[in-house]
């Protein structure tokens, strides 16, 4: 399972009264809108922990805007030795040469990948409510809470934390429809929109630990949704095209289709295949908020069988739909 959700920050990459900040009220919407701003154009530098319903982590995030474009460094501060760079659409994984994130190339394909850091609210109130719940505090700073509830089954909700001044997100809960919160994100400290010394957005491999290096390119093309020959005959309400490819493995010569599906916070992937040679299994598993559900489906006359891959933060049913309405189309429309 984690060889599919190796992106944090994808996870933390995430209308009622209005609660009044600087230049006067505001409404959920517009706070969700800073909140995705605040991501990607704000310097900020801090440690923050990450429960997805198994395992805790701590990680180091540091981000900057260099000369227009956006430097980013995620470091691992327990467990396996780890850090994730990323420099505009390049991400380079500094790890121990056993580690299972050397797997990454063949199992995301780089456009999904990378669109996933970066989320879009547009039309979000179609589908969840936004509602101020009043203020808390969170790594020592003062904080709008935001409650974000799904109007239907097919996703979850969330519980987020924004900065009073800064609208970073300072807190997240991903919650199902029984109030269970699945995972937890949560800086214990940070400073934003403070000077980053640039030594501290390079990656660093440790003394005497042997490590490799992978670099995932997103693939440049003047149409950025080619064609594919498969299709989702059924999806949530909401939810659209956010990236499409077909690329290959580096291990083998075989394709695989996926598309990237989005409502402006929730997401999920399906992957097209053809069969492994050592076969697979109809399959479901869960870890926290992330699904991942397999089928056998059938492509070309005469074509050996393919596997149908559904992975996202989606209930297990709604996972579930999306892949046994995966159809092969020869048209490719």
């Amino acid at each position: 399972m984690r060889r599919w959700r190796f992106a944090p920050l994808a996870i933390v990459l995430l209308h009622g009264a209005a609660i009044s900040g600087q230049d006067g009220p505001r409404s959920p919407a517009d706070w969700l809108d800073s909140m995705n701003h605040a991501f990607v154009e704000r310097n900020y530098d801090g440690v923050f922990s990450y429960f997805d319903g198994d395992d805790l982590s701590a990680l180091r995030v540091i981000h900057a805007v260099v000369d227009g474009v956006q430097r980013e460094r995620l470091i691992h501060l327990n467990g396996t030795l780890r850090e994730i760079v990323r420099t505009g659409n390049e991400v380079v994984c500094v790890v121990r040469p056993d580690d299972a994130i050397l797997k990454l190339e063949e199992s995301i394909p780089s456009g999904p990948f990378f669109q996933a850091f970066t989320r879009t609210f547009d039309d979000v109130s179609d589908n969840y409510r936004m509602t101020l719940e009043g203020e808390g505090r969170v790594a020592d700073r003062d904080a709008v809470i935001m409650s974000v509830t799904p109007k239907d089954d097919d996703r979850y909700g969330y519980r987020l934390w924004l900065d009073r001044d800064k609208s970073l997100l300072l807190r997240s809960e991903l919650i199902d429809g029984k109030g269970t919160r699945l995972e937890i994100f949560q800086f214990a400290s940070v400073a934003i929109d403070q000077p980053i010394d640039p030594s501290l957005l390079a990656a660093r491999a440790q003394s005497g630990v042997g490590m490799s290096r992978v670099a995932l390119q997103v693939a440049r093309r003047d149409d950025p949704s080619p064609p594919t020959a498969w299709r989702v005959a059924w999806l949530p309400d909401g939810f659209a095209v956010a990236a499409r490819d077909v690329y290959r493995t580096p291990a083998s010569d075989n394709s695989v289709n996926t598309l990237m599906y989005s409502d402006g916070l929730a997401a999920f992937s399906v992957f097209v295949e053809e069969m492994p040679k050592n076969g697979a299994a109809r399959m479901v598993s869960r870890q926290g908020a992330t699904v991942a559900v397999t089928r056998v489906a059938h492509g070309p006359a005469g074509s050996t069988p393919y596997l149908i891959t559904v992975v996202g933060e989606v209930p297990v049913a709604t996972a579930q739909k999306v892949a046994e309405s995966v159809r092969y189309n020869a048209s490719g429309q």
